[in-house]
This record gives C-alpha cells, structure tokens and sequence, in this order.
C-alpha cells in the first residue's frame, strides 16, 4: 500500500528508472559497439566479449556490499557514486589506447555502476515508500533497462556512424553525467527516512523476523545453490549470445542500423515478458512459468541461428518475439522464489549472494561466446553453448518451482 506522501514515492520510482535507464542502457548497448571495437584494436572476438563479461561478474559480484553500503553510507552517496562510475567508465573509455584500459571501463566500472544501481540499491530505496505495491513499483524499474537498450542502441548506433565509437561513447557518457544534478537535487534526508507508517510497521515485523533463515543457514541448503546455479547458467546462456547477435546480423548481411533496430525490438518486448510470464507464474503455477520461459528463450535462440540473411524476416521476427519476451523473465521468477524460501531478517544478504551466480555466469558467458566464436571460425559453438547452458539452468529452477507448489 501506498500511504500519503505526496509526489516524493513517484519522484522516486521516476529517479531510479531514469537511473537504471541510463546505466544498463550503456552496459546493454555494448553489442552495438562490439565490431568497431574489435576492428580498432586488432583483437580476438573473445578479448572484446571479456569486457563486458568483466562488467558483469563486478556487478554480481558488487551485489551484497551494495547493500551493506545503502546501510552504512547511505542512498545519496551510493547513488551518486554508481553514476559517476557509469558515466565516467563511457567518457574514460572514449579516451582509450588498449583494450585493458576497455577493461577496466567499460567493464569493471561499468559493472560497479551496475552493482550501485541495480536491484539491490532499488529495493532497498523503494522499501521505505512502498508496501503492497512495492512488487509493481519495482517492475517499472526492472523494466528500464531494456527501454534503455531499446532507445539507446539505435542511438550509440547512429553515433558511431555519425564519426566513430570513441564520439558515441563520448556523448553517452557526458549525457550521464549530466544527470548529475537533478539527482543531487532530490530530497535524501526525506528519502533515506521513508514513509512513517511503512517504516514503523518494518520495525514491527523485525522481531519476528529473527527466526528466519541466517546466511549460514541457506549456505548449507540444496535451494540456494540450485538457485544460484539457475541464476548463473541463466546468464550464461543469455550473455554468450547477447554481446555478439548485433555482429551476427551483420554477418548475416543485415546493415549495422538494420542490426540494432532488431536489437532495440528484442528489448522492447523484454518489460512486456517480464511481467506476462511472471504473472503466468503466479495465476498458473510457477513450474509452468519456468518452462514457458524457458521454452521461449531457447525456441528464439534457434530462430535466430536459423537467420540466412536480411530477407529471412519471419525468422528475425521469431527471435525477436521469443528471446525478446523472455530474455529478462527469470530474474523477478527467482527472486520470487528466494524470497518465499529465504524470508526473514536475512533475506536481503541471501538474495544479495544468490545474485552473484548471475553476474559470474553473464562473466563466464560473455568470454565463452566471444572465445568459442573465435576457435571455430563462427558462431555454432556460442550457439550450442547457449543452448547447453539454458537446459543447465531450466532443470534447478523447474524443481524449486514445483517444490514451492507442493507447500
């Protein structure tokens, strides 16, 4: 439930999706960039996919000490942090000579600003203003992301043709930054303190809270890991593919405008997905859910494999339909399930670890999908990978989901 507080709660769900729009916008559109970057610094495809591997295993792995931080230091100077490092990683990576200097840009501050606004930090600032719409609230913002890579790949991709990568990741970075000062602006004292009546029910609840689960606890059981593994090979199967499906098409013959458009369509549907599959989970079971996510993902995954060239548009069309719609769907799925088994005093730190599965995993993807492109000579092994890696993470998540229906 909402209570009275004026415009500050929709201020707020504004503030953090135009955060989450600008910082995952630039992380998502890494693929837009990705031949340009290969081509001007003469290396493997697997060397350029590392970066953005490097930015998410810092985001997942930044996770849990973006809570602690929220706690300690607060929410204005986590904020602020986390857009100067999203903003500063795309005009410093502008500047750069070599690909480590990319590295430690474009993938870890990249993936710092990822951890600082990201689903964390999110959750912890809406907690405080929201209570039964607080699920809602954070949709809208998990939805960002993709209305970034939607908006913003099209752009970086018109800027790159204007002059070069260096200009495109020159303005996206300044436009950022910018954001600077309205943020600033924002009431934080008010923020951080929360709606009254929503605070004080929290602080309520907190003594029956004890009794939940502690971190120890869920380290010793089989669910966490199965999720975390879910979590994981869940990534791996999205972002082996991900950061190169914009050279594909390319490959492929479409144009490199032609490429981001179906890029930007995909991402489109990812918010549509999200919230239709989710709430398929919750009207019709989530084991039922999980496999028509699954199921989609992997049918798009082949459409697009399928793709000959620019005239093969019932394919494209499939992929972006399929991966488009349930690309982003697993996540609110396991957090969902982490929460049901894991609620308690301790839920946050709980949660916060099982989403370091998803950050090593898009890691290890984005390296695996560059490197197996690169020691076959084309994109069958990223492909195989990715379709290995998403029936690795179906069989975990399917078998906690019908768990949960059994209780």
């Amino acid at each position: 439930m909402l209570h009275r507080a004026g415009w500050l709660p929709y201020g707020l769900v504004a503030m953090c999706f135009m955060l989450s729009f600008a910082t995952r916008g630039i992380s998502e559109s890494f693929g837009v960039f990705v031949p340009a970057l290969q081509a001007a610094f003469e290396v493997d495809r697997a060397v350029i996919t590392s970066v953005y591997g490097l930015g998410m295993l810092a985001m997942g792995l930044g996770g849990p000490f973006a809570g602690l931080l929220l706690d300690r230091v607060g929410p204005r100077g986590l904020v602020l942090a986390g857009l100067a490092c999203a903003g500063g990683s795309a005009v410093l990576a502008s500047l750069a000579g070599a690909v480590w200097q990319l590295h430690a840009t474009l993938g870890l501050l990249t993936g710092l600003a990822g951890a600082a606004l990201g689903s964390v930090t999110f959750a912890g600032l809406l907690g405080r203003w929201f209570s039964a719409r607080l699920g809602t609230a954070l949709a809208v913002v998990w939805s960002a992301s993709s209305v970034g890579v939607m908006l913003i790949s099209p752009l970086a991709e018109m800027l790159i043709q204007a002059r070069d990568w260096r200009f495109a990741y020159w303005c996206l970075g300044l436009a950022v930054l910018a954001l600077v000062v309205p943020v600033v602006l924002m009431p934080w004292r008010r923020i951080a303190a929360g709606d009254p009546v929503i605070m004080a029910a929290r602080g309520g609840a907190d003594c029956t809270l004890g009794t939940g689960p502690t971190v120890a606890m869920a380290l010793r059981d089989p669910p966490f890991w199965g999720l975390t593994l879910a979590f994981a090979m869940t990534s791996v199967s999205i972002f082996s593919l991900a950061p190169q499906a914009n050279a594909y098409l390319i490959d492929q013959g479409l144009t490199g405008a032609g490429a981001a458009r179906v890029w930007a369509l995909t991402a489109m549907l990812t918010p549509v997905g999200m919230i239709g599959f989710n709430w398929l989970a919750d009207r019709g079971g989530r084991m039922l859910g999980a496999i028509a996510a699954y199921t989609g993902t992997g049918l798009g995954i082949l459409a697009l494999w399928s793709v000959g060239g620019p005239d093969d548009t019932w394919l494209i069309g499939a992929f972006i339909v399929l991966f488009g719609s349930t690309m982003g769907s697993r996540g609110p799925m396991i957090s969902t399930l982490a929460t049901l088994r894991y609620r308690g005093a301790h839920a946050g730190q709980i949660y916060g670890l099982i989403t370091c599965g998803m950050g090593a995993g898009g890691a290890l993807g984005a390296w695996l999908g560059g490197l197996a492109h690169d020691l076959t000579g084309g994109y069958r092994g990223t492909f195989v990978l990715s379709l290995a890696a998403l029936v690795l993470a179906a069989v975990p998540l399917v078998l906690e989901a019908r768990a949960r229906e059994r209780m």
